[in-house]
């Protein structure tokens, strides 16, 4: 019987490229075209970690066609192609030992044993985190050297220089004068009692392009205190570039990055006056104003847990306005309603609004239209013809294993039938 094979591609980040998925497929195609197997489908994802498994859509949908019970190989260039996560590769490798499915590998040219599959996953494993420590090692040792570990801030721009081999050195910036100008005048405002929200109007106004380019957002300068983030919080502004505030991990559920502030004593710090755009006073105007603020807000708000927790609906964080495509949120008397238009940003030097959508809804109603709407679209023809498709499959692979149950169990018993008579006809002879 000719076996039915499914390909399945992946590349990791978006600083590799494209091609690499072509030549895996290709790869793919040769060995298959060689064995005179039979080509079903192809999956691939492009620009994403082996480390991901909920994330990756295309090992999803691989393994939802394989759970249709008539895939016979799953193959890939190498292993490490399918996960680098040994419980993402235990789980994969359960699944189509459950299906009766092979995976088989270009490498190899033959079908990965669970030890093969177990080894190569704890080494990919052990390879990632070896990178990851090598990874922040060396941008400790950029930091510690005054260069930049991370991304450009506004205010800066990349600074051309280049080693005796002629490659760019890295993590060199000087001060953006234009942009400078504009981080002081902010701090001055702010200083001078303006809130972030008057400040960003303002420059959107005389249509000043905010960071990467974008609208200016009060949040963009408000930012986060003890994060250290936002136009006001940079402190590499008062010529001090701190590195390693905060370290990013992997929800095991989730699979999504979550930040998580580390003690101060972690932090990477080195002073670099050359990249001083704002004075000691002014920042030190900027933070009393702040203080102020925070210590006005506290007696206003004498409830902790209210402070500190912000309610959570069914769609909060999940809705964006339709006509500027901002944040819809809750507003007044449980409603949501597009952000953008309620901050009145403008979005040109005519002073436009970012948004003229004024319409909001309940959100009652709103959550009751979606919950409405989920039944609909989950047992839809579609769905409902791919459940049933699977459950066939499902029962027919059963239907196979029970069939062969008996003939199994009789195999299994008279073979220890013969057993026992050798080990009685030993025990008699003795």
């Amino acid at each position: 019987m000719t076996k039915r094979v499914l390909i399945y591609a992946r590349y990791s980040t978006d600083l590799q490229h494209e091609v690499s998925i072509e030549t895996q497929v290709e790869l793919g195609k040769e060995m298959v075209a060689q064995r005179g197997w039979n080509l079903i489908d192809i999956f691939e994802d492009r620009a994403i970690s082996g480390t991901s498994y909920k994330l990756r859509r295309g090992i999803q949908a691989l393994l939802r066609r394989v759970a249709q019970g008539d895939i016979d190989i799953v193959l890939c260039v190498t292993v490490d192609r399918l996960s680098r996560d040994m419980e993402h590769s235990a789980r994969i490798l359960k699944e189509l030992r459950y299906r009766d499915a092979d995976i088989w590998t270009v490498h190899a040219g033959a079908p990965v044993t669970d030890l093969e599959m177990a080894l190569r996953a704890a080494l990919s494993h052990e390879l990632v985190e070896q990178i990851r420590y090598r990874t922040r090692e060396g941008m400790k040792t950029t930091v510690r050297k005054g260069k930049s570990a991370g991304g450009l801030a506004y205010g800066y721009r990349i600074r051309l220089e280049y080693d005796a081999a002629g490659e760019r050195i890295r993590g060199l910036r000087d001060i953006d004068e234009a942009e400078a100008k504009i981080i002081v005048w902010i701090f001055e405002q702010y200083a001078s009692g303006r809130t972030p929200l008057q400040i960003a109007v303002d420059l959107n106004s005389r249509n000043i392009p905010g960071p990467r380019g974008a609208k200016w957002r009060d949040t963009a300068i408000r930012g986060h205190r003890r994060r250290g983030t936002g136009i006001l919080n940079n402190e590499a502004y008062i010529g001090r570039v701190v590195w390693n505030r905060r370290e990013y991990r992997k929800h095991p559920d989730s699979e999504k990055r979550l930040a998580r502030h580390n003690d101060q004593d972690q932090w990477v710090v080195a002073e670099q006056p050359r990249l001083r755009i704002v004075s000691d006073d002014l920042w030190a105007a900027v933070k009393r104003r702040q203080a102020e603020v925070d210590q006005a807000f506290a007696k206003t708000n004498t409830n902790k847990l209210a402070r500190s927790h912000r309610p959570q609906y069914l769609l909060s964080g999940r809705l964006e306005c339709g006509h500027c495509l901002g944040p819809y949120a809750i507003m007044a008397k449980d409603r949501y309603g597009c952000t953008n238009r309620q901050k009145k940003l403008p979005i040109d030097h005519l002073g436009g609004i970012v948004c003229t959508n004024s319409k909001t809804i309940s959100r009652a109603e709103l959550e009751k239209r979606v919950v409405a709407a989920i039944p609909d679209n989950l047992l839809g023809a579609d769905n409902v013809e791919r459940l049933n498709r699977e459950m066939a499959a499902s029962i027919g692979q059963r239907q196979i294993k029970a069939s062969a149950e008996p003939a199994r169990l009789a195999a299994e018993i008279k073979a220890l039938e013969v057993k026992q008579r050798a080990s009685g006809k030993r025990s008699s002879s003795g």
